[in-house]
């Protein structure tokens, strides 16, 4: 009987929901050809062998042969994926966390990819998928996005500098491991980042522009649900050690030190000069907000004058309705005085024609 076209070696440790939503999707690829190797990395076998069980690929499934559950004494991932190795014979592999998930298409487009270029390696563009836990209980996605969006390609040069790609977007021919080696079991962290550097510094890597892959993402979980990428310290040290290592050994071969000790001087120019340019900005910041607070303090000002303007308008309104009531009442006690005048004349006219008569 042939050996299936690729091995998906399936990590996990007492996450049996992300098993289960894991072996859910892997059932719906639409490319077949394949065996799932579930890793158990010091896990409960009792309670992985279950949720195998439970799941499409399960006792009940047509071909139930296809899956087969390995327990390994818990090392760390890259122990974990190469007992997978050792375990599984096929032309490709796909290193598969249990978290993570891959669009149907994704074998159907990568094992097309790498046989019609020849490629020892290829990734799709991968989606950083968010979620977090509800109400409910169920983890639920609440933002997506394309990671290292615009990446040309997936060479050292960017490799370089940090890894542009994760597990869930690559698949790679088996046989890349006798030129590279396997899987750096030292490395508790970054050990595919280390792992993609050596498979690119012997042949390109193909980049399937295609969003196939799904990283998942748990910023805010805790225990065996949370990402090992939350292990940022960790992560940290590693990459250092990896990039120390990968100096030393390139001295011990005859390399001179000129090159590393050039680039270390620019690297500290550049940091100094970052560094220059951050406190350069602060300063800024700084007087921008003294600006802001005399602006805050004259505008204070301006509505306090603006209060007394209005005060006095008011006053002088009243003011001015005041003396015009005073004015009527002035001219209307001299027309009554008149008034009064004319009828005690009339009045005497009167009195003195009585007295004539």
């Amino acid at each position: 009987m042939s050996s299936p076209t690729v091995a998906i070696l399936v990590r996990t440790k007492d996450r049996p929901r992300f098993l289960s939503r894991t072996l859910e999707n892997i059932a719906q690829q639409t490319f077949t050809d394949y065996t799932v190797c579930v890793i158990n990395d010091g896990g409960d076998e009792q309670a992985t062998r279950a949720v195998i069980e439970a799941s499409p690929l399960g006792s009940n499934a047509q071909d139930s042969s296809r899956v087969q559950l390995l327990t390994t004494a818990g090392g760390n991932m890259e122990a974990a994926s190469n007992a997978g190795l050792a375990a599984t014979t096929s032309e490709y592999v796909a290193i598969h966390d249990d978290d993570d998930l891959w669009a149907p298409e994704f074998l159907e487009r990568t094992v097309a990819a790498l046989e019609e270029s020849g490629a020892l390696m290829c990734t799709t563009r991968v989606v950083e998928r968010y979620e977090r836990e509800n109400a409910e209980g169920e983890f639920e996605v609440y933002e997506e996005r394309i990671f290292h969006d615009g990446l040309p390609g997936m060479g050292l040069q960017f490799l370089f500098r940090t890894n542009r790609a994760v597990p869930i977007g690559i698949l790679y021919r088996r046989s890349l491991h006798e030129l590279v080696g396997f899987y750096d079991e030292s490395l508790p962290v970054v050990g595919d980042w280390e792992f993609n550097m050596r498979a690119a510094s012997v042949a390109d890597i193909l980049l399937v522009d295609e969003p196939l892959a799904y990283w998942s993402l748990r910023p805010d979980a805790e225990g065996a649900e949370a990402n090992s990428v939350k292990r940022q310290a960790d992560h940290a040290r590693f990459d250092s050690l990896v990039r120390a290592r990968a100096i030393r050994e390139d001295l011990q071969a005859g390399a001179r030190p000129g090159a590393y000790l050039y680039q270390a001087h620019l690297a500290a120019d550049l940091e100094r000069r970052v560094i220059d340019g951050h406190d350069l900005t602060r300063e800024s910041l700084d007087i921008l907000r003294s600006i802001e607070s005399r602006l805050e303090r004259i505008e204070a000002r301006q509505q306090a004058i603006e209060n007394r303007q209005q005060a006095i308008e008011e006053r002088l309104r009243v003011l001015k309705h005041l003396r015009t009531p005073g004015r009527a009442l002035r001219s209307l006690a001299k027309r009554s005085l008149s008034q009064r005048s004319l009828v005690r004349r009339g009045a005497e006219a009167e009195s003195a024609d009585q007295k004539g008569a």
